[in-house]
């Protein structure tokens, strides 16, 4: 009578254990998910592999720059945010194919790809380590995502087990431009 009561006590203490430990192991996504680090504009943010340091945030209607001698002119129902950053890798050679802007709501603003042909954007370039890399980020979103918005910066989109560095960022210009020109050296 004693023994089969011991082993009912005892599965009921070994359920209990395994459910705990299910409900506080967290879940696979975030323990493969990106090393982040975050920082403000007026700091460079360094993780292990690279370094941010985000000079200028403007926002305009409309950019323009040159393309192979063509003035090239684009217009946005929303507004521009262009975002000028240095950037330095660490320990190898590293492509910056992805920045993410995350919006005043929390919606994520990937980078436009509709001025692709713009002097200086960083997704184009590669960073090599001891040479710093400067250009600038390209995205486009809804006028009033812009109040307080964030950088997130890394070598691909949603990285697994890879750096990841956020910054948040605060327009140098608070006025909303309507045209911004985007020179050879940048904003």
């Amino acid at each position: 009578m004693m023994r089969p009561a011991l082993i009912s006590i005892a599965i009921l203490a070994a359920a209990t254990l395994l459910a705990a430990l299910q409900a506080t192991t967290p879940p696979y996504a975030m323990l493969t998910g990106p090393i982040r680090t975050a920082g403000q504009q007026a700091e460079t943010v360094s993780s292990a592999t690279f370094s941010v340091k985000v000079s200028r945030v403007l926002r305009a209607r409309t950019i323009a720059y040159k393309n192979f001698g063509r003035d090239v002119d684009l217009q946005s129902s929303g507004v521009w945010v262009v975002v000028s950053a240095e950037l330095r890798a660490f320990r190898e050679t590293m492509p910056v194919r992805a920045a993410t802007l995350i919006g005043a709501s929390g919606r994520l603003y990937r980078q436009s790809r509709r001025p692709d042909g713009a002097p200086g954007i960083i997704s184009a370039k590669t960073v090599q380590p001891g040479l710093p890399t400067t250009g600038i980020f390209i995205f486009e979103l809804p006028e009033d995502e812009t109040r307080s918005m964030k950088l997130m910066v890394s070598e691909q989109y949603d990285p697994q087990l890879k750096d990841e560095i956020g910054v948040l960022l605060q327009q140098d210009d608070t006025s909303l431009r309507e045209r911004l020109e985007i020179g050879k050296n940048g904003i």
